[in-house]
């Protein structure tokens, strides 16, 4: 060691550790708080997506029943005739047990 300089005293010691700690400290509540923001940030973007998909198929869903009342109203012989076959399948399917 130099001469000019000395060993640093427990107090130095004790005192630099002590910002050791607080500076520690402080940055895992720095990564903490950054984990929790992007935890966040993931959650709202899942939720979001989720209702765009919900409403994609709402609005896919209404589409079809849309589609199916104006096939009824067009011919209404022939849905009368496929829900008349539809119901005796079903009903000759449910008796076979």
């Amino acid at each position: 060691m130099p001469k000019d300089q000395t060993a640093p005293s427990t107090e130095d010691i004790a005192t630099q550790m002590e910002v050791l700690r607080s500076d520690i400290s402080a940055l895992t509540k720095s990564v903490s708080d950054l984990a929790k923001d992007r935890a966040g940030k993931a959650r709202d973007a899942a939720r979001d997506t989720a209702r765009e998909q919900g409403q994609a198929v709402a609005n896919g869903a209404a589409q079809m029943t849309r589609q199916a009342e104006d096939a009824v109203r067009a011919q209404p012989l022939a849905a009368t005739a496929i829900a008349a076959g539809l119901g005796f399948a079903l009903g000759y399917l449910s008796n076979r047990r």
